[in-house]
C-alpha cells in the first residue's frame, strides 16, 4: 500500500474516532460531572449554614458564661429554693436590657435540685419580661429527667427545643465559681427563638434564603439517614436539606434551600456548542491535512529519494545534497551534509562547557580552582601576595521568588559583565554557582590599590539594573582573604574568604569583611555553643528568672515574664540574644522550649501552693509555632501541674507574626484552646495597628525603646499615647516594658497603659527570690500609693 493511501486512511480514521470519543465523553462524563458539581456546591452551602447555626449556639454559650461562671450567681442559686423576682441580684442582672442586648427570649436559673429559682420570657414587641409558660416549665422537667446536666463543672449543653410557637435555640451552663471550680450549684439557661430574624441571620450565606420546618416522616424517609442531602426539583432546580436534632437527640427541624442547576446548564450549552464546532473543525482540518501532506511532504520525499540514489550510484562522498526550503526534510539534508564535520565541533564545545559557566560564560568552579592553584604556585616562587574576593548577592532568593528565575538570570548576567569590566586584565572573575562569585586579584601595587579596586567592584555592584522596564537595586556581601596570610592552599584561601563573607551576612549584609583569626574564633564559639545547647537541658544548665508585671489600676503583681538564662560549661553566662538564634538554627530550640514550658508550669504550681496566684508570659519562637506537637505539649504541661490554659500568656514577636500563614493558623488554634496571645516588642518590626484587627492577638507590649524617652509633652509621649488609645479601640490590652524611672511609671499610668514592667518595679528574679519579693510587696500593699520601690 502506498504511503499516500496510508496517510489518507489514517487521517480519516483518527477524525472519526476523535468525533465519537468527544461526543461520548461530553455526554457520559462531563455532564455527570456538572450535575455532581451542582450537588457539591449546594451541599457546601448547606454545610456553611449548619456551621452558622452552630456558631449562633456557640455565641449563646459564650455569652451565658458571663452569668454562670460568677460568684454572685453561685451564691444566689445556692441560697434560693423558689423564685424571688424582687431579689436585688435578679433586679440588677436580669432586666429588659439584659434580654435585649443579648438577644435572649428566655433566661432562667435552677438550683442544684433542678428547681427554678428564676425564669423569664422576653416580649420584644412590648420590651417586657413575663413569667415562663407551663410549656417551658414542662420542658425543664423533661430536661431534668433525660439529661444529666447538674453534676460536673464541665457539663454544658446547647441545642434546639421544639415548642408550640416554634423552635428555640437553648444553652445550659453549670453555675460555678469565678475560678471555674465547683461543686455545681445549679444551671443557668438561655433561649432564643428561631424566628424569621434568626433564620435570616443563619441563612445569610444563601442568596435565595432558607426555610425551616418541623421534621416530618416524609422528610426523614427522603434523607435516608443523611444529615445533609440534595433532591432534584422540576425545572432544573435542586433543593438542599439538613436535619438538626433537638436537645434529646431526636430529629427536630429541617433547614432547606433551593437553587437552579447553573453549572449543569452552562456545561450542557458549552458541550453542545463545542461538539458542533468540533465536527466542523475536524472536517476542515482533514481536508487541509490531505492537501498539505500531498504538496509539502510526499513530493519532497520523492525528490529526496531521487537525490540520495544519485549519490549512492556515484559513490562520491564529496557530493552534498542540494538543500531546498527550510522544513524538516531540509534539516535532514543539512544534517547529512554536516554529519562528519559536526563531530569535531561537538568535541570542542564539550570541553569548553566543562570549564565555563553556561549562564554567564565566566570560568566555572573547576577552571577557577585550576587557575588559582597555578597562581598560588607562581606567587610562592616569586614571593607575591594574592587577594580573593568572595561575593554573595544579598536577598537574591527573593529576586527569583518575586520576579522569576528569568529575571534573576538576567541580573546575574549583568553582574558578571560588570565584574569583568571592573577588574584588570590579569585578574579572574568566576561564578561558583547560584548567586556566588569569586574574584582573583593577582597583580596590585599595595594595600591602597587593593582597596581602590574593591571599591570599584562595590560601585558596579550597587548600580541599578533596568530589565524589562523594571528598575532593580542589588547589594552584595564581600569576604576578603589574602595569600599567604590567610591560607597556604586554594581550599583554605577560599574557605577564609567564604567565612569573612558569612560574617558580613550576619552583621546586616552590603559590606566588606577581611578574614581574621577573630572570625575563626567567633565561628568556633558558635559551633561549640550550638553543640552544647543540644545537651543543656539534660545537664541542668538552664535556669528561669521571672520579672514581675504590675496592673496599672490596682498596682498588684498580676503576672510575670519568664526569661531564660543559660550558663555554658565553656564560656560561662551567655546572653539569650546570642544562644536563642543558635538554638533555633541547630534544632535544640524544641527541647529547650519544652523544658521552659514545663518549668514555668511547675513554678506556677509551686507559687499557687504557697497562695500566690500568678499568670506567666512565655516567649514562643516561630519554629515552635510551626511544630505540630506544640498544642499537645502545652496541654500536657498544664495538666501535669493542675493548671488551665489561662495560666499562660504566649509571647511572640512582630517578625514571627508576619512570617507565615501557617503561624497565624497555629496561633488561632492556641487561642481557641484558651491561651492569651501577646505581641512582644511592638513597634520594632513590620506590623501595624491596622493589621492587628485580623491577627489573633489579645495584648501588645510597647517596646522599651518607646518607653525610655517618654516625658510629658515629648514626641515619644504622643506616640505612646496614640498606641495605647488605638490598641484600646481595637479591644487590645497594653503592657509597657522597660519602665526604669518613677516619672515614666506615673506617666504611663496616666496615659492608660494596662500593665507595666521594668527595673523600676523589679529586675528579673529566680523563683525563690520572686516569692520573697511578692510576699514583701503584698505586705506593703496597705501603705503603697502611686509608685513602687526599685528592686
Amino acid at each position: 500500500m502506498k504511503l499516500r493511501t496510508k496517510i489518507t486512511l489514517f487521517i480519516i480514521t483518527v477524525a472519526l474516532l476523535t468525533l465519537a470519543s468527544t461526543y461520548l465523553t461530553s455526554q457520559e462524563i462531563f455532564l455527570d460531572q456538572f450535575t455532581e458539581l451542582d450537588r457539591e456546591a449546594l451541599e457546601g452551602r448547606m454545610s456553611d449554614i449548619i456551621q452558622t447555626y452552630d456558631l449562633e449556639l456557640q455565641g449563646m454559650h459564650e455569652t451565658m458564661l458571663n452569668y454562670s461562671v460568677w460568684d454572685e450567681t453561685y451564691d444566689y442559686v445556692s441560697s434560693q429554693t423558689f423564685e424571688d423576682p424582687q431579689n436585688p441580684y435578679i433586679l440588677s442582672n436580669y432586666d429588659e436590657e439584659t434580654f435585649k442586648s443579648n438577644r435572649f427570649d428566655l433566661m432562667a436559673l435552677t438550683n442544684g435540685r433542678g428547681n427554678l429559682v428564676y425564669s423569664g420570657l422576653y416580649d420584644s414587641s412590648k420590651e417586657t419580661v413575663t413569667p415562663v409558660t407551663p410549656e417551658i416549665v414542662d420542658l425543664f422537667g423533661d430536661i431534668r429527667e433525660q439529661l444529666d446536666i447538674f453534676t460536673e463543672p464541665e457539663n454544658s449543653y446547647t441545642g434546639l427545643a421544639i415548642l408550640n410557637n416554634g423552635p428555640m435555640l437553648m444553652t445550659f451552663q453549670p453555675v460555678i465559681h469565678n475560678d471555674m471550680t465547683g461543686p455545681v450549684a445549679g444551671m443557668a439557661v438561655a433561649g432564643r427563638m428561631l424566628d424569621d430574624t434568626e433564620i435570616g441571620r443563619i441563612g445569610v450565606l444563601s442568596p435565595s434564603g432558607i426555610t425551616v420546618e418541623k421534621v416530618s416522616d416524609g422528610l426523614l424517609k427522603e434523607s435516608r439517614g443523611q444529615e445533609i442531602w440534595v433532591s432534584q426539583l422540576p425545572g432544573d432546580r435542586l433543593s438542599g436539606h439538613a436535619v438538626i436534632g433537638d436537645l434529646f437527640g431526636n430529629p427536630g427541624i429541617v433547614i432547606s434551600m433551593e437553587q437552579p442547576r447553573r453549572i449543569y446548564q452552562i456545561g450542557k450549552n458549552a458541550m453542545t456548542n463545542f461538539t458542533l464546532f468540533f465536527i466542523i473543525s475536524t472536517f476542515g482540518i482533514c481536508m487541509l491535512s490531505l492537501l498539505f501532506v500531498k504538496h509539502t511532504i510526499l513530493s519532497r520525499m520523492t525528490a529526496l529519494v531521487r537525490s540520495i540514489r544519485i549519490i549512492g550510484k556515484s559513490r562520491d562522498l564529496s557530493i552534498r545534497l542540494d538543500i531546498k526550503g527550510g522544513d524538516e526534510l531540509s534539516e535532514v539534508e543539512g544534517e547529512f551534509n554536516r554529519m562528519i564535520s559536526s563531530l569535531e565541533t561537538a568535541q570542542v564545545e564539550l570541553h569548553r562547557q566543562a570549564m565555563v559557566d553556561p549562564l554567564t560564560q565566566l570560568p566555572n568552579r573547576a577552571l577557577f580552582f585550576q587557575t588559582l592553584n597555578r597562581t598560588i604556585s607562581r606567587a610562592d616562587r616569586q614571593d607575591l601576595q594574592i587577594v580573593l574576593l568572595f561575593i554573595d548577592l544579598d536577598y537574591f532568593k527573593t529576586v527569583n521568588d518575586t520576579w522569576g528565575h528569568d529575571f534573576g538570570d538576567a541580573v546575574l548576567k549583568q553582574i558578571a559583565d560588570r565584574l569583568t569590566g571592573a577588574v584588570g586584565p590579569d585578574d579572574l572573575v568566576s561564578r561558583l554557582g547560584g548567586d556566588e562569585f569569586i574574584i582573583l586579584l593577582s597583580r596590585f601595587s599595595g594595600a591602597e590599590d587593593i582597596q581602590a579596586r574593591i571599591s570599584a567592584i562595590q560601585r558596579v555592584l550597587a548600580e541599578p539594573h533596568t530589565l524589562n522596564g523594571q528598575l532593580f537595586h542589588s547589594t552584595a556581601s564581600i569576604g576578603v582573604s589574602i595569600y599567604p596570610q590567610n591560607g597556604k592552599d586554594a581550599e583554605l584561601l577560599v574557605k577564609a574568604a567564604d567565612l569573612a563573607m558569612f560574617q558580613v551576612k550576619e552583621n546586616g549584609r552590603n559590606n566588606i569583611c577581611h578574614y581574621s583569626e577573630k572570625l575563626e574564633e567567633a565561628f568556633s564559639r558558635k559551633k561549640v555553643i550550638g553543640r552544647q545547647l543540644l545537651s543543656a537541658v539534660d545537664n541542668g544548665e538552664l535556669e528561669l528568672h521571672y520579672q514581675p508585671i504590675l496592673s496599672a489600676s490596682t498596682l498588684d503583681v498580676v503576672k510575670v515574664e519568664a526569661l531564660l538564662r543559660w550558663t555554658s560549661p565553656t564560656f560561662g553566662p551567655v546572653s539569650p540574644a546570642e544562644f536563642i538564634p543558635l538554638a533555633e538554627a541547630g534544632g535544640s530550640i524544641f527541647g529547650i522550649g519544652n523544658w521552659v514550658l514545663r518549668k514555668v508550669c511547675a513554678d506556677l504550681r509551686s507559687f499557687r501552693d504557697e497562695g500566690i496566684r500568678l499568670k506567666a508570659a512565655v516567649n514562643i519562637s516561630g519554629m515552635q509555632l510551626m511544630q505540630p506537637g506544640l498544642p499537645e505539649q502545652l496541654a500536657e504541661a498544664l495538666a501535669d501541674h493542675g493548671l488551665t490554659a489561662d495560666s499562660l500568656e504566649l509571647e511572640i514577636t512582630e517578625t514571627v507574626l508576619m512570617s507565615d500563614e501557617d503561624i497565624i493558623s497555629s496561633l488561632i488554634n492556641l487561642r481557641s484552646m484558651g491561651f492569651c496571645i501577646s505581641l512582644d516588642d511592638f513597634g520594632t518590626g513590620f506590623s501595624s495597628l491596622s493589621y492587628l484587627r485580623t491577627f489573633p492577638v489579645d495584648l501588645i507590649k510597647i517596646d522599651r525603646s518607646f518607653v525610655s524617652g517618654i516625658q510629658p509633652g515629648a514626641s515619644d509621649d504622643t506616640l505612646v499615647r496614640a498606641i495605647i488609645e488605638l490598641s484600646h479601640n481595637l479591644g487590645l490590652r497594653v503592657v509597657s516594658e522597660g519602665v526604669e524611672l518613677k516619672e515614666q511609671f506615673d506617666l504611663l499610668c496616666a496615659l492608660g497603659s494596662d500593665q507595666l514592667q521594668g527595673y523600676f518595679i523589679s529586675r528579673p528574679l529566680p523563683a525563690s527570690a520572686l516569692k520573697v519579693f511578692i510576699s514583701g510587696y503584698a505586705s506593703a500593699a496597705s501603705t503603697r500609693e502611686s509608685s513602687v520601690h526599685i528592686r
